[in-house]
């Protein structure tokens, strides 16, 4: 049996997706979802959420292992290439958030803004997680469409 951290991980965004998550992440089970207030999903390169008074973002919750939470942090870049020449800035911090009942969870907010508009595979990725979580998809459609996905 896993031994799962206390805190679930909190995706918003392409780790909604169960086939890229658990390629990432082998022992992590799902553990819910949930509106978290005040939060608004945006839509660069890539997925991030941002404050947003009266606004919700969807996430949906993961319970992870501390390999888990490593490997999040690999891919989504939350620590600093430090064998490079040249020490990059993280992309994500991760960071633990509340949930609307008190719990916390980890997640990770883009530190740099990288504007899109994203590649059509990650907005496929992006809606296949919504889908599977079951959320409705009009927070996505519209920060697809302030990042002007699919706009000529």
């Amino acid at each position: 049996m896993a031994d799962f951290l206390p805190e679930p991980y909190a995706a918003y965004g392409s780790n909604l997706c169960p086939e890229q998550m658990l390629r990432r992440c082998p022992q992590a089970e799902v553990a819910g979802s949930l509106l978290l207030p005040a939060w608004r999903l945006r839509i660069g390169r890539f997925a991030s959420i941002e404050p947003a008074p009266g606004a919700f973002c969807p996430v949906g919750l993961w319970r992870i292992t501390a390999a888990c939470l490593a490997a999040l942090d690999l891919h989504e870049g939350a620590k600093p290439d430090e064998g490079a020449k040249r020490r990059k800035e993280p992309a994500y911090e991760r960071k633990k958030i509340a949930l609307p009942d008190g719990r916390k969870a980890w997640i990770y907010i883009e530190k740099t803004r990288r504007d899109g508009p994203p590649s059509e595979e990650y907005v496929a990725r992006l809606r296949r997680g919504y889908r599977f979580f079951g959320f409705d998809s009009a927070p996505l459609e519209e920060a697809l469409a302030r990042a002007g996905f699919g706009a000529a």
